[in-house]
């Protein structure tokens, strides 16, 4: 919810004053910042001596302000943007100008007239009622000459409260409220509602003839309209507060006023007790109704609800000058109130924001507005929106003299400093971190609507709390200290989950039994959602890890005596297969079967790679599978015992084969768990040894001139990758184990020791290799050893942070200031036409992502120069071989068959695809006759350069940011497909169709984690993807042309732009059965890319 006053918004008549149309005219930014109700404050005839609430006539408009056609616009309109309206109701009371007023005085006692007020004959009545304005009032009565009476009023002497114990009176003020929703507002604001009765001998708050009123209006409500709303402002305490909810039969909606300055209190004290307190107070209410929350609004900070202790110190600490207080509040923004401090605004705001209730923004305070304490009253809270740094702050173009209050000009808080027009260009600022605040907000409706429960933590100034319903759960973290803080928390409950922090998604340590522990900064906050597994931005999907729970429950326990050595003889060997074997192989990433159903899994070979009490073995298993495929498995076997074993059983129980019991305790765990099977292995291809296993031989095959593993070393591990497994010695070697055997050398082997032997810089040196002899067979590689490279992650990662600051800088600087300009130039040219040459961006990208585009010009360069090198690599399994003729057709039959099967599946599968996929689908099964000329045009072509060894499966996920270059890995082709295959030569052009594709995916990956908070804003940013990847993808072929030249290795002109449009659409194609197969809602991202190149605009 937004508050505003229609006088401090916005002038569109430069009169000075804001109106009605001029609300109209920003409420496209209220639909930017994430608005969904708008409060407007009393906009009636009045004589304004209490800014509006001394209301003159109900049923119109100030003429400063507008009409009634106006108003109508204007609710209208803010319906079109789905923002609802909120007006005042102010039901106490009313102007002494008002025509009842005016009647009752003129109108003799005991006459229906005069009864619509509370009169008096002297100023005694209702003694035990407390005086609010203190400031500017010594009773609540007050006299009038022309009555010859006192009348009653609870707040200023022009304001005469309404009589609501007469029955007259609550029709009128009904037939009000009927009046303005017959105009379509959604909702109403009840002003002061608990004096609205009066009674002696009480204090005159909460009088349960109030409660029979709000009922009777709540009635009428029901009655005559629908999704409508009454927010009652009850400046009371909770328990007090809870019965203006009836049964779910008064108010829908209530001001929760004692939290507001304990969160204050809360951060000056650097103490949660306040908020804990007051929260812990709080009542349940019927599940209908709603608490509204607020840091500021246009009234003084209220300190009517805390102790006289509190109230002392808040005004010392809060309000030093005797200037910033009124009545008992202090009237300041929420900016100086907190010094400025971006944090402490920051803190509050995500609070506020995740405390149980609806949020309400004061206007002004999403760009830190400053105050005047010098205007009166509470006027120096009410000064003119600054929009701009132009004159008056863009408020209105009339003479400053002409304004209805003077802008802030001081120079912190001036709106040459503080406006929305320099903060939306700025993608940090206040107002872009509150909009993305609110849209995090708007996507988890738990934190308005779910359960609130604290957690233990023993450090006093942090606060920590869950928000919970039967979807979501929701950790909120807050340092409530200007000094860095630490905290246990006790989250036992949700042991195995993982917190991912919400605004950059980024994933925490998984929950354990034990306290879990985290560090804030100054003023520091974190909203967590707890997840088996995090929203994974990745170039392929990742499988779930396991819960440990259930993996240590189903682990099998092996029988054996004392020696361990014979753990693989023919009993204790059948019982392992039997037993534990399949399900073991089934749990781990690398495995690459999981779909297939196995018949049986035994170990077909082994040897011993360490003797003694707790030995290790090098293993072969073999799968046969129930539809008769089989396959063979490395898996290196440590048995471990004793601290190693409970470790293991601990923190890694996916990597466990079976406990083992008898006379020693212990585990049979994966060998790449234990550094001294890592250490042999690398000990193994650096000395170049072999062994005998029960039916081969394990060679180790040295490139390098040496493999140097002195001195202490320290092992570590990465679970990132999906069919191989990693493990890293120091910053020096790189150990990767393929776990599939095959015959035949592994391209990461082969490739690897030729661009070695070449010199070739921008790959990983190999080191050696490991492998598998077995007669009758080629030697199959097991695993090889690379040096170790310094890297700053990988080109997805560096690409996906680069795109999640683009998007920011698309919004905060482009969206909103300099609208669409440039997108039109994208339907020009084809990327893919004839040589590749780079083009210029226009200014408005190159401004944008002009660095990016640089790198991407580099990685294209070194793409050629990686295919220059494995051309030039000596024998036969390297040799360039022509391209052409009969070669050509049966690439392009090849590629029409896979592109039949993934347009099959696809139609097969378009009834199950969301809302946003099925469109694109349907365009894209349109356009299959289209799709498929494409390989018709490659058939035709006779010339289409050499075949060479080339990466295979080259996207951003394959290679490493260096400083300010790239470096090439994992040359082993898709895992998936036949080492045959894999070995055999392509066109060099395939790598390049790769990369292209990978662009797109990295930009449409980012767009979907950018805006998993803010659905709303996909719609809008997806142009601007599609611009990316567009200038990315020209940049990268850029770079490559320029660095292949003249090379014969890929074709030219008519030819060129065949091959890579078949290679880029039988990419993209693949990548639809993949994601139709694996992740359905992604499949948007080849269906994209489809369409495009259907319509020949792919870039």
């Amino acid at each position: 919810m937004y508050q505003v006053h229609v006088k401090s918004f916005f002038d569109s008549n430069n009169d000075g004053i804001g109106d009605f149309q001029g609300v109209t005219q920003k409420l496209d930014y209220l639909q930017g910042l994430g608005v969904t109700c708008l409060w407007i404050l009393p906009f009636f005839p009045s004589p304004l001596k209490d800014d509006g609430y001394d209301i003159a006539d109900y049923r119109n408009v100030h003429p400063s302000y507008g009409t009634l056609d106006d108003f109508r616009a204007f609710v209208n309109a803010a319906h079109d943007r789905h923002i609802k309206v909120l007006i005042e109701l102010v039901v106490n009371h009313t102007s002494d100008q008002h025509p009842w007023f005016q009647r009752a005085r003129h109108a003799p006692k005991g006459s229906p007239e005069r009864a619509f007020y509370v009169w008096n004959d002297d100023d005694k009545k209702f003694p035990e009622t407390r005086i609010i304005f203190t400031d500017t009032e010594k009773s609540n009565w007050a006299y009038d000459p022309v009555a010859g009476q006192y009348y009653w009023h609870r707040f200023f002497s022009h304001q005469p409260d309404l009589n609501h114990n007469n029955p007259a009176v609550v029709d009128a003020v009904i037939d009000v409220m009927k009046f303005w929703f017959d105009f379509g507002v959604d909702a109403m604001r009840l002003d002061a509602v608990p004096y609205l009765c009066v009674r002696e001998r009480t204090n005159n708050e909460n009088l349960p003839e109030t409660h029979l009123v709000l009922k009777q209006m709540r009635r009428e409500l029901d009655a005559s309209y629908k999704n409508r709303m009454l927010l009652a402002e009850a400046n009371q305490w909770p328990a007090d507060v809870r019965a203006y909810f009836g049964d779910g039969d008064e108010c829908h909606m209530a001001f929760h006023f004692p939290l507001m300055p304990r969160m204050f209190m809360a951060v000056r004290q650097e103490d949660r007790h306040a908020i804990t307190e007051i929260l812990s107070q709080t009542p349940d209410i019927p599940e209908t109704c709603q608490w509204a929350l607020f840091l500021r609004n246009h009234d003084e900070l209220t300190l009517e609800m805390v102790t006289d202790e509190e109230r002392d110190y808040m005004y010392t600490v809060y309000a030093a000058d005797p200037q910033m207080r009124l009545n008992v509040g202090i009237r300041r923004r929420l900016a100086p109130l907190v010094e400025n401090s971006r944090r402490r605004i920051e803190l509050l705001n995500t609070m506020l924001f995740s405390f149980p209730g609806t949020p309400i923004i004061y206007y002004g305070d999403e760009i830190g507005m400053g105050d005047n304490i010098y205007l009166g009253d509470r006027n120096g809270v009410r000064t003119p929106m600054q929009w701009t740094s132009d004159r008056n702050g863009g408020f209105s173009r009339a003479d400053t003299a002409r304004l209805f209050a003077p802008p802030i000009q001081d120079p912190v808080y001036g709106y040459q400093a503080i406006n929305v027009e320099a903060q939306e260009r700025y993608p940090f600022s206040l107002l872009n971190w509150m909009k993305r605040l609110i849209a995090m907000r708007k996507q988890h409706p738990v934190l308005g609507r779910g359960a609130l429960e604290f957690v233990h933590c023993s450090n006093r100034k942090v606060l920590a709390y869950l928000r919970r319903d039967e979807r979501d759960t929701i950790l909120c973290v807050v340092n409530l200290s200007r000094a860095v803080q630490p905290a246990e928390l006790d989250l036992k409950a949700f042991a195995g989950l993982i917190p991912v922090e919400m605004f950059g998604l980024t994933e925490f340590p998984r929950i354990g039994d034990q306290p879990y522990f985290l560090t804030l900064g100054t003023y520091a906050s974190y909203w967590f959602t707890l997840q088996r597994e995090p929203l994974q931005v990745a170039p392929r999907v990742s499988t779930p890890a396991d819960p440990n729970a259930a993996i240590l429950e189903s682990l099998p326990a092996l029988l054996v005596g004392v020696d361990w050595q014979t753990i693989l003889d023919a009993a204790t060997r059948v019982v392992l297969e039997r037993q534990a074997l399949a399900p073991f192989l089934q749990r781990q990433r690398w495995f690459g079967s999981k779909a297939r159903a196995i018949k049986q899994a035994r170990f077909t070979d082994w040897t011993a790679i360490r003797q003694g009490a707790n030995p290790a073995f090098l293993t072969v298993a073999s799968i046969e599978y129930a539809d008769g495929w089989t396959d063979s498995y490395f898996v290196p076997l440590s048995l471990v015992s004793g601290a190693d074993a409970d470790q293991a059983l601990k923190q890694t129980p996916g990597a466990v084969l079976a406990r083992i019991t008898g006379a020693r305790k212990g585990a049979i765990v994966d060998g790449l768990q234990d550094d001294d099977v890592c250490g042999r292995l690398l000990q193994m291809i650096g000395r170049g040894d072999e062994i005998a296993t029960a039916r081969g031989i394990v060679h180790g095959a040295r490139v390098a001139p040496t493999i140097d593993v002195a001195g202490e070393c320290t092992w570590t591990r990465s679970s990132g990758d999906q069919s191989n497994s990693l493990a890293f010695f120091d910053d020096r070697y790189v150990l990767k184990l393929f776990r599939r055997i095959e015959p035949g050398p592994n391209p990461e082997f082969e490739i690897g020791r030729a661009l070695t032997e070449l010199g070739f810089t921008r790959a990983p040196a190999l080191a050696g290799a490991l492998e598998y002899l077995r007669p009758g067979l080629d030697p199959g590689t097991l695993a090889v050893v690379q040096n170790a490279v310094k890297h700053q992650g990988s080109g997805w990662e560096f690409t996906i942070d680069e795109l999640r600051r683009y998007y920011e800088r698309v919004e905060a600087r482009v969206r909103r200031t300099e609208g669409r300009d440039g997108l039109d130039r994208l339907d020009g040219r084809d990327r893919l036409e004839g040589d590749f040459s780079a083009h210029t961006p226009p200014p408005f990208f190159a401004a944008l992502e002009n660095w990016y585009l640089s790198t991407a010009t580099t990685l294209g360069r070194r793409t050629a120069e990686l295919h220059l090198a494995l051309a030039n690599a000596s024998g036969p399994a390297f040799a360039p071989e022509a391209l052409g003729g009969g070669a050509i057709e049966a690439l392009a039959r090849e590629m029409r068959a896979h592109a039949e099967a993934a347009l099959d599946l696809l139609a097969r599968q378009i009834g199950t695809l969301n809302e946003a996929s099925r469109p694109i689908a349907d365009a894209v099964l349109a356009e299959r006759t289209s799709l498929l000329t494409r390989f018709d045009e490659l058939a035709a072509v006779s010339d289409a350069g050499f075949r060479i060894r080339i990466h295979g499966d080259y996207h951003l996920g394959q290679v490493l940011r260096t400083e300010e270059d790239f470096v090439m890995l994992d040359f082993e082709g898709e895992p998936a497909r036949p080492i045959a295959e894999r070995r055999a030569k392509q066109s060099p052009l395939k790598d390049v169709a790769g990369m292209v594709r990978s662009y797109s995916y990295a930009a449409y990956a980012a767009l979907f984690a950018y805006t998993v908070n803010a659905p709303d804003e996909y719609a809008p940013l997806e142009s601007w993807a599609d611009t990316w990847q567009h200038w990315a993808a020209d940049a990268f072929l850029g770079g490559y042309s320029s660095t292949i030249g003249d090379s014969p290795l890929v074709p030219r002109g008519a030819a060129r732009s065949a091959l890579i449009r078949a290679l880029v659409l039988d990419k993209a194609l693949y990548e639809l059965g993949y994601e139709l197969n694996n992740r359905p809602d992604w499949v948007r991202i080849p269906l994209i890319g489809i369409r495009k190149l259907a319509a020949g605009l792919q870039s």
